[in-house]
Protein backbone atom coordinates (compact mmCIF):
# COMPACT_ATOMS: atom_id res chain seq x y z
CA UNK A 1 0.00 0.00 0.00
CA UNK A 2 2.80 2.39 0.90
CA UNK A 3 4.55 1.59 -2.40
CA UNK A 4 1.42 2.46 -4.36
CA UNK A 5 1.03 5.78 -2.58
CA UNK A 6 4.71 6.59 -3.06
CA UNK A 7 4.52 5.72 -6.77
CA UNK A 8 1.39 7.84 -7.20
CA UNK A 9 3.06 10.79 -5.48
CA UNK A 10 6.13 10.52 -7.68
CA UNK A 11 3.96 10.30 -10.78
CA UNK A 12 2.02 13.42 -9.78
CA UNK A 13 5.27 15.32 -9.42
CA UNK A 14 6.89 13.97 -12.61
CA UNK A 15 4.00 14.40 -15.07
CA UNK A 16 3.76 18.23 -14.90
CA UNK A 17 7.53 18.50 -15.29
CA UNK A 18 7.41 16.36 -18.44
CA UNK A 19 4.35 18.13 -19.83
CA UNK A 20 5.97 21.58 -19.71
CA UNK A 21 7.22 22.67 -23.12
CA UNK A 22 10.95 22.61 -23.51
CA UNK A 23 12.41 26.05 -23.84
CA UNK A 24 14.26 26.61 -27.07
CA UNK A 25 17.93 27.31 -26.55
CA UNK A 26 19.38 29.88 -28.89
CA UNK A 27 21.44 28.22 -31.62
CA UNK A 28 25.16 28.50 -31.21
CA UNK A 29 26.86 31.01 -33.50
CA UNK A 30 28.21 29.46 -36.69
CA UNK A 31 31.84 28.38 -36.42
CA UNK A 32 33.37 27.38 -39.74
CA UNK A 33 36.86 26.04 -39.19
CA UNK A 34 39.36 26.11 -42.06
CA UNK A 35 40.56 22.62 -41.27
CA UNK A 36 37.03 21.22 -41.72
CA UNK A 37 36.16 22.81 -45.08
CA UNK A 38 35.01 20.16 -47.54
CA UNK A 39 33.38 21.91 -50.51
CA UNK A 40 31.89 25.19 -51.68
CA UNK A 41 29.03 26.28 -53.91
CA UNK A 42 28.44 29.61 -55.59
CA UNK A 43 25.38 31.77 -55.05
CA UNK A 44 24.00 33.75 -58.01
CA UNK A 45 25.05 37.40 -57.89
CA UNK A 46 28.57 36.73 -56.54
CA UNK A 47 27.78 38.36 -53.19
CA UNK A 48 27.68 35.13 -51.18
CA UNK A 49 29.28 31.73 -51.02
CA UNK A 50 28.01 28.49 -49.48
CA UNK A 51 30.72 26.47 -47.77
CA UNK A 52 30.17 22.88 -46.64
CA UNK A 53 32.24 21.37 -43.86
CA UNK A 54 33.12 17.73 -43.20
CA UNK A 55 30.08 17.30 -40.93
CA UNK A 56 27.92 18.42 -43.92
CA UNK A 57 26.83 21.62 -42.18
CA UNK A 58 26.34 24.42 -44.65
CA UNK A 59 27.45 27.99 -43.98
CA UNK A 60 26.69 31.09 -45.97
CA UNK A 61 29.50 33.62 -46.23
CA UNK A 62 28.19 37.05 -47.26
CA UNK A 63 30.71 39.46 -48.74
CA UNK A 64 30.93 43.22 -48.26
CA UNK A 65 30.59 43.80 -52.00
CA UNK A 66 30.38 41.81 -55.17
CA UNK A 67 33.18 39.26 -55.48
CA UNK A 68 34.35 39.45 -59.08
CA UNK A 69 35.50 36.31 -60.94
CA UNK A 70 34.67 33.94 -58.10
CA UNK A 71 32.63 31.83 -60.53
CA UNK A 72 35.84 30.90 -62.38
CA UNK A 73 37.66 29.49 -59.34
CA UNK A 74 38.40 25.81 -58.86
CA UNK A 75 39.64 26.26 -55.32
CA UNK A 76 39.56 28.94 -52.68
CA UNK A 77 41.89 30.06 -49.92
CA UNK A 78 40.91 31.76 -46.72
CA UNK A 79 42.90 34.44 -44.97
CA UNK A 80 41.94 34.54 -41.32
CA UNK A 81 43.29 36.43 -38.37
CA UNK A 82 42.78 33.47 -36.03
CA UNK A 83 45.63 31.28 -34.86
CA UNK A 84 45.82 27.80 -36.40
CA UNK A 85 43.36 25.70 -38.34
CA UNK A 86 40.94 25.34 -35.44
CA UNK A 87 39.99 29.02 -35.27
CA UNK A 88 36.67 30.02 -36.74
CA UNK A 89 36.37 31.99 -39.96
CA UNK A 90 34.96 35.31 -38.80
CA UNK A 91 33.73 38.69 -39.96
CA UNK A 92 36.58 40.65 -41.52
CA UNK A 93 38.42 37.57 -42.78
CA UNK A 94 38.69 37.17 -46.54
CA UNK A 95 38.47 34.67 -49.36
CA UNK A 96 41.50 34.83 -51.64
CA UNK A 97 41.14 34.14 -55.36
CA UNK A 98 43.78 33.23 -57.89
CA UNK A 99 43.49 36.09 -60.37
CA UNK A 100 46.16 36.68 -63.05
CA UNK A 101 45.46 40.42 -63.14
CA UNK A 102 46.03 41.00 -59.44
CA UNK A 103 45.25 39.65 -56.02
CA UNK A 104 41.59 38.83 -55.73
CA UNK A 105 40.20 39.26 -52.26
CA UNK A 106 36.61 39.15 -51.02
CA UNK A 107 36.09 40.39 -47.47
CA UNK A 108 33.50 38.51 -45.39
CA UNK A 109 30.71 40.67 -43.98
CA UNK A 110 29.01 37.93 -41.93
CA UNK A 111 28.61 34.16 -41.58
CA UNK A 112 25.35 32.33 -41.01
CA UNK A 113 23.93 28.85 -41.34
CA UNK A 114 22.43 28.07 -44.75
CA UNK A 115 18.73 27.25 -44.32
CA UNK A 116 16.19 25.68 -46.70
CA UNK A 117 14.45 29.07 -47.00
CA UNK A 118 17.72 30.58 -48.26
CA UNK A 119 18.04 27.69 -50.72
CA UNK A 120 14.60 28.46 -52.14
CA UNK A 121 15.42 32.16 -52.42
CA UNK A 122 18.70 31.34 -54.22
CA UNK A 123 16.89 29.01 -56.64
CA UNK A 124 14.30 31.70 -57.38
CA UNK A 125 17.06 34.27 -58.00
CA UNK A 126 18.85 31.86 -60.34
CA UNK A 127 15.64 31.18 -62.26
CA UNK A 128 14.94 34.90 -62.55
CA UNK A 129 18.46 35.54 -63.83
CA UNK A 130 18.11 32.75 -66.42
CA UNK A 131 14.80 34.04 -67.72
CA UNK A 132 16.22 37.49 -68.47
Amino acid sequence: MVRCLLSAALLCVAVPAIAQPMQATPPEPPCLRQINIYNFKLVPGNRSLIVIDRARRRYRLNFIGQCYNIQYQFGLRFKTFGVGGLSCVAKGDSVLLHDPVGPGQCIIRDIQYQTPAMDRADAAAAAAAKSR
